[in-house]
């Protein structure tokens, strides 16, 4: 009817207008997608090492501080299931099975509406000019605030990475690393997880990432 209709126009407008401000990452309206990191990819994609630990150290956070996970898996039967690594921080996971490129199948679409209170999901995974892009295209156009982890992310290639996080930006996704999102839901060191989940940075291989250095020396 037209009241329903104006109602739902003017949620739409609260909305977007929410995305004009700086979305932030509050833990209780947060959830984490992890995407198809799998062991068939291992020995494929740019600087994996720096996917595995990042992804782990983020479900970890996920984990920790109760915030709701969907992982997906890209045609297991050929590429093989989640590397052991990080299936070992899935527990308690939404977990699906796929053939699309896209997170948000049917299955997934209704279990990300059933986080009735998440409006922001943080994306992990591979590829990232393929599924992760798809992903978070797609729950933009849900009206979702999305959070790209640049340094858990990648691809075969280092310039489809690079253009796929570009486009995601200015999409209207939040491009920021790992490190920088646990902090910022946690956000004061006096938080009682503070120093536990601290720790999951040491020892963090390099994520081959750009920098402002080989910009300057014409490397890039």
């Amino acid at each position: 009817n037209r009241k329903r209709t104006k109602t739902e126009m003017a949620s739409g407008a609260v909305r977007q207008a929410s995305k004009l401000l700086a979305p932030r990452l509050v833990a209780n309206r947060t959830g984490v997608m992890c995407c198809d990191i799998q062991e068939r990819f291992v020995p494929l994609i740019k600087n994996m090492d720096s996917i595995i630990h990042c992804s782990k150290w983020m479900l970890n956070a996920a984990k920790e501080l109760k915030m709701p996970v969907i992982a997906t898996e890209q045609y297991p039967k050929a590429l093989g299931s989640t590397v052991k690594d990080v299936k070992g921080e899935l527990e308690g996971a939404f977990m699906f099975e796929k053939t699309q490129f896209s997170m948000l199948t049917e299955t997934v679409v209704e279990t990300v509406k059933k986080q009735e209170d998440v409006d922001t999901w943080v994306i992990l995974g591979i590829e990232s000019h393929v599924c992760v892009q798809q992903t978070a295209l797609g729950l933009l156009a849900m009206d979702k605030n999305v959070f790209v982890l640049a340094d858990a992310v990648s691809s075969q290639y280092v310039g489809d990475r690079y253009v796929a996080l570009e486009r995601m930006r200015q999409a209207g996704a939040v491009v920021t690393t790992t490190e920088s999102a646990i902090f910022e839901l946690l956000g004061d060191f006096k938080h009682p997880l503070a120093k536990k989940l601290s720790k999951g940075g040491k020892g963090r291989p390099e994520c081959g990432l750009p920098t402002a250095a080989l910009h300057a020396s014409g490397k890039l």
